[in-house]
């Protein structure tokens, strides 16, 4: 019965993008999520709309005081992975300068901060 139900829907869309241009699937909407992180979200039809559900506005704090802690994490996450990259880069281009010590190294310097540019370049002179 799924499949038969899966060739159905096929087939409706594929007819609705000849006639419309547009399939007749429900869409993505960007959408927030209770830390203001914006994700893509499926839509669906829903029997209530939000804005009038008051059980979901009951239940649901979309802003506040608490959020501070999580956005906290989240910013010392990601600043954490970016200085993990950084770090990668700058010790595989001083393993490039270990390696061919004749040849000058070629780097983005988009990929480094400054700092680590200019240690960088120490590191290859004391070479």
């Amino acid at each position: 019965m799924e499949n038969l139900l899966d060739v159905v829907t096929e087939r409706d869309i594929a007819y609705s993008e000849l006639e419309t241009g547009e399939s007749c699937a429900p869409g993505q909407r960007w959408a927030y999520h209770e830390l203001g992180i914006g994700y893509w979200q499926k839509c669906k039809p829903h029997p209530v709309p939000l804005h009038m559900n008051t059980r979901f506005r009951r239940t649901t704090a979309l802003s506040g005081q608490w959020q501070h802690h999580y956005m906290k994490l989240r910013r010392e996450k990601l600043m954490g992975s970016r200085h993990r990259n950084r770090k990668r880069l700058y010790a595989k281009h001083r393993a490039y300068a270990a390696k061919f010590p004749d040849t000058e190294i070629e780097t983005d310097y988009s990929e480094y901060t400054k700092s680590l540019m200019d240690s960088l370049k120490k590191a290859t002179e004391e070479q």
